[in-house]
């Protein structure tokens, strides 16, 4: 059994075939959306995973939850101010804060998220430097994990898992209990690695997940259909954007940057599977190829375009064998 949704961020790798066989093989389709009963975040949610995002964009503008900032810095800035805001009254693991650019760009998120909790004092004194990054965890801290933790004889907690810090030792060792599981592990040393901040995530960590409120930093490089969808589709009581006006040009007035977001957002980066494209009839390939689909040759991938060319060519002796 397949369940999915190819609107959807795309596989890292090849990818393509769940929608392939969504329209081949029986199935039964989800069309009502469940997660936010808000009639109007419902219909904005459809218009970005049917590539309407000038529509999309217009409804957020008017409810005032598209926030343009002139630098990006300034936009993570009022995004992280947001999220301060929100997990004064909202438990933190219920206001996501998502980013659709690097790495780098989560980290510092993650770290001026920290930066607030400490000043409300919610919490320790003590912390550990975690290796790869430029902060440390305190007691107290939302984490998640970049990579699998196994201890022999025990369950190994996955890729992803989040958590809270329960405690930290005075030898460095970070004490984490797990959401899902509730089980709770004690990182130390090389391990460490593994551990991030988890206030903050990138979009493709993010998919998924169900929160009460949602909070986006988009407008870069990597802004397009499939993750304006996915971060618009996790809460349940509505999304804020925050994006910078030198992201999406100096020129002209803030409706045309908006009118620019638009257009970002309705890229697509769906994959197409290998068996969309028409098969080498046979037996004779290289004929078969040059008279069937030859003529459409400017359509074809790269890839095919090269086999076009080989199939024109004179055989060698090596080719034949």
């Amino acid at each position: 059994m397949l369940i999915g949704d190819a609107a959807q961020l795309p596989s890292i790798g090849a990818g393509g075939m769940f929608e392939r066989l969504s329209h081949i093989a029986p199935g039964a389709e989800l069309s009502n959306i469940r997660r936010t009963l808000d009639p109007e975040e419902q219909r904005a949610c459809a218009d970005l995973r049917a590539g309407k995002s000038e529509k999309a964009m217009a409804h957020y503008y008017a409810k005032g939850r598209l926030h343009l900032e002139d630098t990006r810095d300034q936009a993570l800035e009022q995004a992280v101010k947001g999220w301060a805001t929100l997990t004064e009254t909202h438990a933190i693991e219920e206001v996501a804060l998502i980013s659709d650019a690097s790495n780098k760009e989560v980290h510092r998120l993650n770290a001026r998220a920290q930066h607030y909790r400490s000043e409300r004092g919610e919490l320790g004194d003590l912390e550990v430097q975690v290796p790869g990054v430029h902060y440390g965890v305190r007691a107290g801290d939302r984490v998640a994990l970049i990579d699998q933790h196994h201890e022999p004889g025990m369950e190994r907690i996955e890729n992803g898992a989040r958590g809270e810090v329960l405690d930290i030792s005075e030898a460095g060792e970070v004490h984490v209990q797990f959401d899902v599981t509730g089980q709770w592990r004690t990182l130390a040393g090389d391990d460490l690695a593994r551990l991030r901040l988890g206030y903050a995530q990138h979009i493709h960590r993010a998919q998924g997940a169900t929160v009460t409120r949602t909070l986006v930093l988009t407008g870069g490089w990597q802004t397009s259909k499939e993750p304006a969808y996915v971060e618009a589709s996790r809460a349940r009581q509505g999304t804020d954007w925050f994006l910078s006006r030198e992201d999406l040009g100096v020129q002209g007035h803030d409706s045309d940057r908006i009118k620019r977001l638009a257009q970002n957002m309705s890229r697509s980066h769906a994959q197409t599977p290998s068996l969309a494209y028409p098969e080498l009839p046979g037996p004779d390939y290289g004929r078969s190829f040059t008279q069937t689909i030859a003529p459409s040759r400017t359509r074809l991938p790269g890839i095919a375009r090269a086999i076009h060319r080989i199939a024109k060519s004179k055989p060698t002796q090596e080719r034949t064998r």
